[in-house]
């Protein structure tokens, strides 16, 4: 049994300090293993690439990891939330499909004195949600649209991709984006529509938008890296090379395209970092250790100006980073700041 299980929390401000006689790190000392459920909305490559930073982070720190994506459904993701906690886990790490899921399954959780920590998604509901390690997803629609109203100056027609309808990272990032729209009256959205987080399905609508648009479109934004290389894919088949595309997250392929010119500019949510830091919290909370009530990840903007350093962690530098994950993830955890090295590290 877990050391959250035996202990009453008590929140201070930002800061949950349990009560009580803390055991012993049991990942380490070998009294317990820590077995930690993970249940994620599909295997995106953002994803993916989180998961490989999970895994690195339980290998280091010797946690058994359960692994789980519920392909874009609900039902599915209640039901490994069921499982999990009839295989008694010390703690469960949940990416929602959506926002207004899960109610009954995290409520049990919680009767059965098993922490839930939110990563990379959350719910509207957070009453059973211990803690959270989530991105700035609105800050992150905001930058994402910036770079569009900057390189059109303030000027044009553009066409927003949105994920799946729903969930909380879409719901945020749309947030952010109308956010820079309401100060930039001279750009007009023409089109706005969810393509699932799917390239094939944004290229499919952006072909049918330069249609109905009459072509008049010079910029689109996604809400992910996958839509906007599908939009950039769309484009180029269309022999539209002047219209401008940004997206977010910052996935191999996202930063290949902002190298090559295909994409404007990306955000970089570092999945390895961000994925490994939920890992992390999870074993604080676990193992009664403080912890904070929420951790947000901020995600640097990636230009062509320095997306060849963003490039080095996140591909080229890979191994070498991920040696060093456990603990660079340990002290961003300490220090509250998840997203520390994301970047700036990959370049020295």
């Amino acid at each position: 049994m877990s050391t959250f299980r035996k202990l009453t929390a008590l929140a201070a401000t930002s800061l949950v300090m349990t009560l009580g006689a803390c055991g012993p790190d049991t990942a380490e000392g070998g009294e317990h293993r820590l077995r930690i459920g993970a249940t994620v909305y599909f295997m995106s490559p953002f994803i993916t690439q989180g998961k490989e930073g999970m895994e690195a982070y339980a290998k280091a720190r010797d946690i058994d990891l359960l692994w789980n994506s519920a392909e874009q459904d609900v039902s599915t993701q209640a039901s490994q939330i069921d499982q999990m906690i009839n295989q008694h886990v010390d703690a469960i790490i949940v990416a929602p499909v959506q926002a207004d899921s899960l109610g009954p399954q995290l409520a049990r959780a919680k009767k059965e004195g098993i922490p839930v920590i939110a990563v990379n998604a959350t719910l509207k509901d957070t009453s059973n949600i211990t803690t959270s390690v989530l991105p700035d997803d609105v800050k992150a629609g905001e930058q994402a649209m910036q770079i569009m109203v900057d390189k059109l100056n303030g000027k044009g027609r553009i066409a927003i991709l949105q994920g799946a309808l729903g969930s909380s990272f879409e719901i945020d990032r749309t947030k952010g984006m109308h956010n820079i729209l309401a100060k930039n009256p001279d750009i007009k959205v023409v089109a706005e529509d969810a393509a699932d987080w799917k390239p094939e399905v944004a290229g499919n609508k952006v072909k049918t938008w330069l249609q109905s648009a009459g072509g008049k479109i010079d910029g689109i934004v996604a809400q992910n890296d996958d839509m906007a290389l599908g939009a950039a894919k769309g484009l180029a088949e269309a022999g539209r090379k002047d219209i401008f595309v940004v997206g977010i997250d910052g996935i191999e392929d996202g930063l290949k395209a902002v190298q090559n010119g295909s994409m404007l500019g990306t955000n970089l949510q570092h999945g390895v970092v961000e994925m490994a830091a939920g890992l992390a919290v999870a074993r604080l909370v676990a193992t009664g250790k403080p912890y904070q009530k929420a951790y947000t990840y901020n995600m640097p903007i990636i230009t062509e100006d320095n997306v060849d350093a963003a490039y080095q962690n996140v591909v080229t530098g890979k191994d070498a980073f991920l040696a060093k994950l456990p603990g660079l993830v340990d002290a961003n955890v300490a220090s509250g700041d998840i997203s520390a090295g994301s970047l700036s590290d990959q370049a020295g």
